[in-house]
């Protein structure tokens, strides 16, 4: 069922049960195993480049998420929190998930939409939530919970004030006289913020510019 509200992914993460085996991909600095009750058997895992030359992070285990070094139905939950669009072949990584899951174990997906490039060369793809179910659903994994993220006026403002603190860097980093202008930034983001959230307050809600999903999906049982 999709709704649309906050960021859902620290909720889902603390409905996780005891005595749970956590797979954390792209696990970065661990930050869900605090979210996580004490005898949970929390693995964090990481591809070992962008562990050690981009965060220098320690995960638990280094591996790719296309080719899990973990046995098959090992695992109860699977965390892949704004990954899936690093990743070369989201497929290639949903059937890895599905077959290190024990058949009712869930995935908990955290994707962004409309939202601009980052951590460059390596962001391949966007993905809808009906796409995203589309590519679970092929590999036995059933959509439970869908949540976006960003209301239209909500999701414009954050792009502008992105684009506009990305411009003021161009001109801080190529000393252009422009430059002169970015003492107006900090305003015009508080001014398009303001209005955002007057607009918000009489609008629609709805759920079609969202810049960020979050879902959990349940491994089929055979």
């Amino acid at each position: 069922m999709l709704t649309q509200s906050k960021n859902k992914t620290a909720e889902y993460i603390k409905s996780i049960g005891s005595d749970k085996t956590v797979l954390d991909v792209g696990c970065f600095n661990k930050w869900p195993r605090q979210l996580l009750p004490e005898n949970c058997n929390y693995i964090g895992l990481d591809y070992f480049e962008t562990a050690t030359d981009w965060y220098g992070s320690v995960p638990d285990v280094f591996g790719d998420a296309c080719h899990l070094p973990i046995q098959t139905s090992a695992i109860d939950v699977v965390l892949l929190l704004d990954v899936l669009e690093h990743l070369p072949s989201a497929e290639d990584a949903l059937c890895e998930i599905s077959r290190v899951l024990r058949p009712g174990g869930s995935l908990i997906v955290q994707i962004p939409f409309l939202y601009p490039l980052h951590d460059e060369p390596r962001d391949y793809s966007r993905l809808t939530h009906y796409g995203f179910a589309a590519l679970a659903n092929k590999h036995g994994l059933d959509i439970e919970r869908c949540n976006a993220q960003g209301v239209p006026i909500e999701t414009a403002a954050l792009l502008t004030n992105i684009a506009i603190t990305k411009v003021v860097f161009g001109w801080i980093a190529q000393k252009k006289p422009a430059v002169i202008f970015s003492v107006l930034a900090p305003i015009i983001i508080l001014l398009v913020n303001l209005f955002a959230k007057g607009i918000n307050g009489i609008s629609q809600q709805d759920d079609f510019m969202p810049y960020s999903y979050q879902l959990v999906a349940k491994k089929r049982f055979q």
